[in-house]
């Protein structure tokens, strides 16, 4: 990444928390442990004066996160099962037709792990929003409320699908314990679920 100011400049360089844009140390302020540059510094500050700091977000509930999730999952699980009845069906339990049972089975079963990625990353990386949290009005934002970048979008869902299938719902305890309830997902793409309604 090179500075937006300085182009000889590539080391330090870090994007502003609201605009996203990349800049040196020399041309960033830190403001409530965000970094920003002079533009949105300034608006950053008549925010925080006016009283309409976007650092308080109006947090979405466990709640309507869990719906919005199962609403996502149903579509790629029914998916997955699908292919998996196509396979018993094909098969009609033959010996010779195993390997393709087994071969359906797995695409089922990657349909369900691998698709689910592929959508939860391309939906966020758009709009911040999946099909699930469109229907639930919820939305990923940045911990200041701006719009989440592509890498952090990808992160998320790589990692989301990941704890999901090996974590479970060990995922989602730390949203229950923390401040701006935030799930182990959340923490490390440092992104947040907030309403938009």
């Amino acid at each position: 990444m090179i500075c937006r100011n300085h182009v000889d400049v590539s080391e330090g360089v870090q994007p502003c928390a609201r605009c996203g844009m990349g800049f040196c140390t020399d041309c960033v302020v830190t403001i409530h442990g965000q970094p920003y540059c002079a533009t949105c510094k300034t608006e950053k500050l008549l925010d925080v004066q006016s009283g309409t700091d976007r650092a308080q977000l109006p947090l979405a509930s466990i709640g309507r996160r869990f719906a919005a999730m199962w609403i996502d999952r149903m579509i790629f699980t029914l998916s997955g099962i699908a292919l998996i009845v196509t396979g018993a069906i094909i098969t009609k339990g033959g010996d010779d037709d195993s390997a393709v049972f087994v071969a359906l089975m797995i695409s089922g079963v990657a349909v369900i792990f691998i698709g689910y990625i592929i959508y939860e990353g391309l939906m966020l990386s758009r709009r911040g929003q999946t099909l699930g949290k469109i229907a639930l009005k919820i939305k990923v934002v940045r911990p200041d409320g701006s719009p989440i970048t592509t890498g952090q979008a990808w992160g998320r869902s790589v990692l989301r699908g990941i704890m999901i299938h090996v974590l479970a719902l060990l995922n989602y305890i730390p949203a229950l314990a923390t401040k701006e309830k935030t799930c182990i997902h959340d923490l490390v793409a440092g992104t947040r679920v907030v309403n938009i309604d």
